[in-house]
């Protein structure tokens, strides 16, 4: 099958029967109810994404998990050799998530068509729960899914959820328990927990319950009422383990504690001599993967709830998250829900600091209307957020943040965050910050010596992206181009659309003598920031009054982006 035009549509009808079909009336046989249904979960899900095992869990929950693996498997491959080269047009596929490519997704019809999904049958629990929440949403609307996205929630009256609303979402994580049929004593799923635990308690987006509140409770014994009432967390973790040899099988499932589904369930294996021994790498691969399902499912609540109904630090969690996306709808909802948690916790200094960061996004990212305005919008919310809590160590680097980037005051901005590291020496944003300043004043050694210790401080943050991408930037400041290309390629894995590693990544291929990659980055770089020429970029970016933004600009106009 020919490739698809990148402006081509695929109009997909989710109400009444569902069909597919490509902008010139040709039709999409999508024969599979399966294969249909997992184009309906991508294209309703939040930013076009869902984890593999949710849609196994969902689709072939009967089958087992290792059958719904290669079932989900089995389903891409007959897509794609359906779809042929547009597989790829459409379609994002790693080990952990799929996810459709939702610029490419137009959605015709609404409810007035007929029911969601109507005729599509499958006899698995989990789908039936989500098409039967599906549909009971769109009984509340009559504007079909693309509308309900962009419409503002109608005015309602706003349910207090918790007497007492945490910025945080809960964690515990239970004993891991050995598996049904192996012979084990129990303490290698102990000290599982209690490092996983501390693990996930080093990152500053969860709140995490204490390895001796949880260690006695065995989710096997105890019922998820008695968990819940016990600990008041938003997610459980709970799994098993065996040993094969020196094998460590560690078997996790992740459970919203209000409804006791398993949102994800995941497989890993490591070395038990390297675990006993101190390498965590098994941890971190669990904590990592902990992390970004609590992020997607806050976006998820988020998204498919009425603002009023859902909690604070769900909305904070999907701000956060949507903000860091390179999507501008993404973007704006990540100012809707965190303007919503200002007005629930009006006197939070953290609060007002990620609406300040907010704004500097929008400057920096392009997406700001007005750069003047945007500016002293983000320096009143930082100016608040430090009314609000002077000694706060996050909101002072987010207030350097914006006197760096923004009002290029660099003395402030370095006084800024060597407060905040003063306050808090285990600040990795006001490190990453701070070497990134170096970065732009000509700075090189420092530059790499505090983005490096900025990601040894948060090994878990979500937004591991952002650290990787200033690290290339302080790489290219000491001339370290390697390394600096293999940091911008490493942020490009998991948020290929960040312009400011992409331009990183084309410096980095121009001072390496490799012009062809180089203009192919430059190309790519111009189609996801089609306004940028080099004197847009010296008028804006804070490196251009030091010889490192002086030089990236000449690499850059090389390279290929306009004068």
């Amino acid at each position: 099958m020919e490739a698809v035009d990148q402006n081509t549509k695929l109009r997909v009808r989710l109400f009444g029967v569902f069909s597919a079909a490509w902008d010139d009336g040709s039709e999409l046989r999508i024969r599979s109810v399966k294969q249909r249904a997992i184009v309906a979960m991508l294209v309703t899900a939040a930013e076009g994404t869902r984890t593999r095992a949710w849609l196994q869990d969902k689709l072939w929950s009967r089958s087992g998990h290792e059958h719904g693996r290669a079932s989900l498997r089995r389903a891409l491959t007959d897509l794609r050799g359906l779809l042929g080269d547009n597989f790829n047009v459409l379609f994002d596929v790693n080990n952990t998530e799929i996810r459709i490519n939702q610029d490419q997704i137009l959605l015709t019809g609404g409810p007035g068509d007929g029911e969601f999904l109507e005729g599509i049958d499958i006899d698995e629990e989990g789908f039936e729960d989500w098409v039967r929440e599906e549909r009971q949403k769109q009984h509340t609307t009559s504007t079909g899914i693309n509308a309900a996205a962009r419409a503002e929630p109608k005015p309602m009256e706003k349910i207090k959820l918790h007497p007492v609303d945490s910025l945080q979402p809960t964690l515990a994580i239970l004993p891991f328990t050995t598996a049904r049929g192996y012979d084990g004593t129990g303490q290698l799923g102990d000290m599982i927990s209690e490092e996983l635990s501390r693990t996930l308690s080093r990152s500053h987006m969860f709140d995490v319950i204490s390895h001796l509140s949880c260690r006695n409770l065995d989710a096997r014994t105890v019922g998820l009422q008695d968990i819940r009432a016990a600990l008041n967390a938003d997610y459980i973790v709970c799994g098993n383990y065996r040993t094969d040899s020196d094998a460590i099988l560690l078997n996790a499932d992740i459970v919203e504690a209000r409804t006791g589904k398993i949102n994800c369930t995941r497989d890993l294996r490591g070395s038990q001599r390297a675990f006993l021994q101190g390498d965590e790498e098994v941890i971190y691969s669990l904590a990592t993967e902990i992390g970004n399902e609590v992020m997607h499912h806050s976006v998820e609540l988020a998204k498919t709830r009425p603002i009023p109904h859902v909690e604070t630090h769900t909305l904070l969690m999907s701000g956060i998250t949507q903000m860091h996306r390179q999507s501008v709808a993404s973007f704006a909802r990540a100012k809707t829900c965190i303007e919503e948690v200002i007005s629930r916790v009006p006197k939070s200094s953290i609060v007002h600091a990620w609406m300040g960061k907010w704004y500097i996004l929008s400057v920096v990212q392009g997406w700001s209307r007005n750069l003047d305005l945007d500016s002293r919008i983000a320096s009143d919310f930082t100016r608040k957020a430090l009314d609000l809590n002077p000694e706060c160590s996050f909101s002072m680097s987010i207030d350097g943040f914006v006197n760096n980037n923004l009002l290029k005051r660099f003395d402030v901005a370095m006084d800024r965050y060597a407060d905040a590291i003063e306050i808090d020496p285990n600040n990795a944003l006001a490190w990453l910050l701070k070497g990134t300043l170096h970065a732009f004043t000509d700075q090189g050694e420092k530059a790499v010596a505090h983005t490096t210790r900025a990601r040894a401080l948060s090994p878990l943050d979500p937004h591991r992206y952002f650290f990787d991408a200033l690290s290339a930037a302080a790489a290219l400041s000491n001339n370290d181009n390697e390394q600096a290309l293999e940091m911008a390629n490493r942020s490009l894995r998991a948020n290929r659309r960040h312009t400011s590693t992409m331009r990183a990544r084309t410096v980095a291929l121009h001072r390496l003598g490799r012009m062809e990659e180089a203009r192919q980055s430059a190309d790519e770089l111009l189609r996801a920031e089609p306004t940028l020429t080099v004197s847009s970029y010296l008028s804006q970016h804070p490196a251009a009054f030091f010889e490192s933004g002086r030089s990236w600009a000449i690499a850059l106009k090389e390279a290929g982006i306009p004068a």
